[in-house]
């Protein structure tokens, strides 16, 4: 499995901001469940800088990422910007936060794929937690055909990078869900308007525009 990303061709600022609107959410989650240690629907889910899912630290300038794995747009910012998030993600100054959610299901053909994804992530993460950001790329990586993908196609990718369990039963899990809605209304109730949504010490970081310049630099920025 890939540790680095691959870069894009480059899109113009403008048809980035316009894009990412639809990619915006709407829907309602109506459950809350508690979190842990490790994922946490209040916080997210802490990286290393390896892409271990690891408890957050509560002394540094927190990075958060809110995404959506059906949302192009979110795979575009994880190919361009991963290996900035991983270097963050090892420096003791940052708190790197991944912070999935499940809005764009109504796209997804009722295969309800942006919700079975985020609880598989949720479950590596949990479970399998040195797994987390070669799951996030290897699911990142199926996007455009990843409705089609049945339970047990979706387990194999997953499965791929060394998580081992039963990972169709994982798509099903009612607590899981319950916590896939819980990161969704935690988003909400932030007032994040779309995917991919950054935030950089609590201020909105507009990653689509021209003159947005590296997450690197804005991380730093942060630190003065």
């Amino acid at each position: 499995m890939r540790t680095t990303v691959k870069k894009l061709a480059a899109v113009a600022g403008l048809a980035a901001v316009l894009a990412l609107s639809a990619c915006s959410g709407t829907d309602d989650a109506a459950t809350a469940a508690a979190g842990s240690a490790v994922v946490d629907p209040t916080v997210g889910v802490a990286i290393d800088g390896a892409g271990k899912a690891v408890e957050p630290t509560h002394d540094a300038v927190v990075v958060e990422v809110f995404s959506d794995f059906l949302c192009p747009w979110c795979q575009r910012f994880e190919t361009d910007h991963g290996d900035e998030i991983l270097e963050l993600a090892g420096d003791d100054r940052f708190d790197v936060r991944w912070r999935p959610v499940a809005w764009l299901d109504r796209n997804a053909g009722g295969s309800e794929y942006s919700t079975r994804t985020a609880m598989l992530l949720l479950h590596v993460a949990e479970h399998s937690p040195q797994h987390f950001w070669d799951t996030l790329v290897a699911i990142m990586d199926v996007r455009e055909g990843g409705p089609q993908l049945t339970h047990g196609q979706l387990a194999d990718v997953v499965a791929a990078v060394g998580v081992e369990g039963d990972l169709v039963a994982v798509q099903s899990d009612a607590d899981l869900r319950a916590q896939v809605l819980a990161f969704s209304n935690e988003a909400s109730s932030l007032d994040v308007r779309h995917v991919p949504w950054i935030n950089v010490d609590g201020v909105q970081w507009e990653w689509g525009t021209e003159d947005a310049g590296s997450l690197r630099d804005a991380a730093h920025s942060a630190l003065s």
